[in-house]
């Protein structure tokens, strides 16, 4: 996320700040197919639990659209916010640059993948809650060293049960790590994409991890942003591009988050930036996953085969996001198995959404082939994005 401009501080704080760079580069260290039916996928947490996601600034309580009859007044947009350019103001590559205010250097990587050697309360001030949930926190803060804003997020630890605490071995290091943190090390290696929200730094007590995360104001949840705004499909579509492209950097880097959903993206309203958050249930992407699903969107061959595949599964995963953005439901299917639309919606729309959502996985569209579709492909012929 951008991060808002701080003062240049004095050469005090330059040897802080280099003394801690110091510390931190000598701290480095470190399911068979079933005869009779799947596991049962593990129920969405937030949904489950009927918590706002602790990685989701501001976020509101979770409404399902399709349960509810809502007047066409409530989803009009304030009087304050001009939706007539809700059009990105960045850079759109999946390869872009980090933003400009947040030094590349202060990311955790792979090189030095342990918990930070120093407490937290000698770098971070904690500040005011921002996003409470079933496993944790989050809560604004400010790195003593900098002034730098960021956002702290706390994890209880779990030892036992179905949502017990998951380990991940990655290339380079010895040692299997936390798994949200494991993935956000992942990412952290360049290219950098301005689509995600990074981890700077982490931590671990006795009894929870707490990860240091980009922050920046003003932020909020895209399922809350898109319940609010009566979004046009153009509109809808520039913001839908960048989280097809967070999710494409996620695959690229061997990460496969498992959870795409809108209340897994934020948006500055002032910039319109869109960015992928939240790897809890994420996993290392692989060619074939068997086990529980664990996420909000389980593909059909998951019932059939008990077996899921990262790019497959993170299409069908865009492809009800996508649909419940422009057309405000998920998508529903006819009884001779076609998807019903909204005939206000264009014909490019349907036919991407119809290929994303094929119930073969070998037949869907890969993730190059959602960006290289007509209905993306005639916003950046007209220079949207």
């Amino acid at each position: 996320m951008e991060n808002r401009e701080t003062e240049k501080k004095n050469d005090g704080s330059t040897l802080i700040k280099r003394a801690w760079r110091t510390v931190k580069s000598a701290a480095g260290r470190l399911v068979k197919r079933n005869s009779t039916a799947p596991p049962r996928p593990l129920p969405d947490t937030d949904s489950a639990h009927h918590q706002p996601d602790p990685s989701v600034p501001e976020q509101k309580e979770s409404l399902d659209l399709t349960d509810l009859e809502l007047d066409p007044s409530f989803f009009e947009p304030p009087d304050f916010l001009d939706l007539t350019d809700l059009l990105p103001s960045f850079p759109k590559s999946p390869g872009a640059a980090l933003k400009e205010s947040e030094d590349p250097s202060w990311l955790r990587t792979i090189s030095c993948p342990g918990p930070s050697p120093l407490p937290l309360s000698e770098l971070y001030d904690v500040e005011e809650d921002i996003g409470r949930g079933y496993f944790g926190t989050v809560r604004k803060g400010i790195r003593k060293s900098d002034g730098q804003q960021v956002a702290i997020k706390f994890i209880k630890k779990l030892t036992t049960g179905r949502f017990a605490d998951r380990f991940i071995t990655v290339p380079g290091v010895s040692e299997p790590l936390f798994a949200e943190v494991a993935l956000n090390l992942l990412l952290n290696r360049p290219p950098l994409s301005p689509y995600i929200v990074h981890m700077l730094d982490w931590f671990e007590e006795e009894d929870q991890y707490i990860l240091i995360l980009e922050y920046s104001e003003p932020c909020r949840d895209l399922y809350g942003f898109v319940l609010q705004e009566n979004l046009s499909e153009s509109q809808a579509r520039s913001l839908m591009y960048q989280a097809v492209l967070a999710a494409k950097h996620c695959l690229d880097g061997g990460v496969f988050h498992r959870d795409i959903k809108l209340d897994n993206y934020v948006i500055n309203t002032a910039t319109n930036r869109v960015q992928l958050i939240d790897f809890g249930c994420g996993e290392v992407a692989e060619s074939g996953i068997k086990g529980q699903f664990i996420g909000f969107a389980c593909p059909p061959e998951y019932f059939a085969d008990f077996e899921y595949a990262a790019e497959p599964t993170t299409v069908w995963s865009l492809g009800i996001m996508m649909h419940r953005t422009v057309c405000s439901c998920n998508p529903l299917r006819k009884e001779d198995g076609r998807l019903s639309f909204d005939s206000r919606v264009s014909a490019e729309f349907q036919e991407l959404i119809t290929w994303c959502l094929a119930l073969n996985p070998s037949e869907r569209a890969t993730m190059e082939d959602i960006l290289q579709h007509e209905w993306f492909r005639q916003e950046r012929m007209s220079g949207a994005i």
